[in-house]
């Protein structure tokens, strides 16, 4: 082993490089994600092997472990804390794959480990994950960061201003992650019922970015305060997929502010409702999505708004303002003669 140092809030903390058999150690059951793999079964039935299945099914695991086979090892090592991998629990997975799958190679049967002190503080490793992953360039998910989040503020009760000011994280970011990180935890996840042997290993984990972008919309915020059941609405959208995408809802209320547009994406097919609902929006409300009658809604408010008596006085004072007005008034007769629009002098 060969020892190294890190100063984690003013302490030096000495830790091991090792290669550990990646059977002696154990995944980290708080780790964001595999918190949630087993959220999901009764705690009798969670076990090693089970986080390890689950694990599997990952998309992202499948990709690491094509990396690392395809550069034959590892670059960086996993963190490892009173015998836990607190980080790095993905490339555990992959490496006890590759072993299984190659087993006379060597060099899946042991992986490169920061070993960290046995006296490491919960506030310690916070804020050494904390930095890792939300800092630095190795970034969690969005979901596991708003879990991470949500455990350091709620459950041990750690100061939003602390959170805020290590981790550099702006206070309406830091609000909107903890409502969408509850809501999606306990409205939207409890009902996916995952079967290991028929799931299309679909990572509904990403779904986290439409109720991000639900709490970034003011609007959807105050429907929400003044009906509690809209949430529960908004949760069976994004169940059925009536989104495209978590862009998509940034578009609601648009949509629900149109009887038209509403009514086609809650009554259409799932798949057909956003667009559906887009092209209602179109046609009954072209200037709120083309931005060519977006501006034409706006110049015609700025002429219903102007100050006629105002304006008056100012073409008697100045030629270039008249001119300017004269020439708007010249090419919009010629505008509209060209669509075949009548105006009336």
């Amino acid at each position: 082993m060969t020892a190294k140092t890190i100063t984690v809030q003013g302490r030096d903390i000495k830790y091991e490089i090792a290669d550990l058999d990646i059977h002696s150690i154990e995944y980290y059951k708080d780790n964001p994600r595999i918190n949630y793999i087993i959220s999901k079964f009764p705690p009798s039935k969670v076990t090693q092997d089970l986080i390890e299945q689950e694990l599997l099914r990952y998309d992202s695991t499948k990709e690491r472990i094509q990396d690392l086979e395809h550069n034959k090892g590892m670059i960086d090592e996993i963190y490892v804390l009173r015998n836990q991998v607190v980080e790095g629990n993905t490339r555990l997975c992959a490496y006890r794959r590759l072993s299984t799958k190659n087993p006379s190679e060597d060099r899946w049967k042991k992986i490169k480990a920061r070993v960290l002190p046995d006296d490491v503080t919960e506030e310690e490793l916070f804020y050494i994950l904390g930095i890792f992953h939300i800092k630095g360039k190795k970034e969690w998910d969005a979901f596991e960061k708003a879990a991470y989040m949500h455990k350091m503020i709620r459950v041990l009760k750690k100061s939003p201003e602390d959170i805020k000011k290590q981790l550099g994280i702006h206070n309406k970011t830091l609000e909107a992650m903890l409502k969408a990180y509850e809501v999606m935890s306990e409205k939207f996840l409890p009902k996916e019922i995952i079967d290991i042997k028929t799931s299309d290993h679909k990572d509904q984990l990403k779904k986290y970015s439409y109720f991000d972008a639900f709490y970034h919309q003011k609007e959807l915020v105050e429907r929400a305060e003044a009906s509690p059941g809209f949430i529960d609405e908004f949760v069976s959208w994004v169940r059925e997929d009536r989104f495209k995408n978590a862009q998509s809802v940034r578009e609601l209320p648009k949509i629900l502010n149109n009887k038209k547009a509403c009514k086609k994406f809650c009554e259409s097919e799932p798949e057909e409702a956003y667009e559906e609902a887009k092209q209602a929006l179109y046609e009954h409300k072209p200037e709120v999505i083309d931005p060519f009658y977006k501006k034409i809604r706006e110049f015609r408010e700025l002429l219903k708004e102007a100050e006629i008596n105002k304006i008056k006085n100012e073409l008697d004072d100045n030629k270039n303002k008249k001119a300017e007005l004269s020439m708007c008034y010249k090419e919009f007769k010629k505008f509209c003669k060209e669509l075949g629009l009548e105006i009336n002098n």
